[in-house]
């Protein structure tokens, strides 16, 4: 398991070439969906989520 830290999208494409060169599919732990470079919306909706629960970033 590979846990991200941080924010924005730049990070996913790093992510999805991981994946490749393992063979392995990238899960949104949250909701249960692949993530794939067409479809990132569980990304997007748990930043959003992080920033309203932990307020604005110092």
């Amino acid at each position: 398991m590979l846990h991200i830290r941080g924010s924005g999208g730049d990070v996913l494409p790093d992510v999805f070439r991981l994946a490749e060169a393992l063979r392995c599919k990238v899960l949104d732990c949250a909701n249960g969906d692949l993530i794939t470079p067409g479809h990132t919306s569980g990304w997007e909706a748990f930043q959003e989520y992080r920033e309203r629960a932990l307020g604005p970033s110092q």
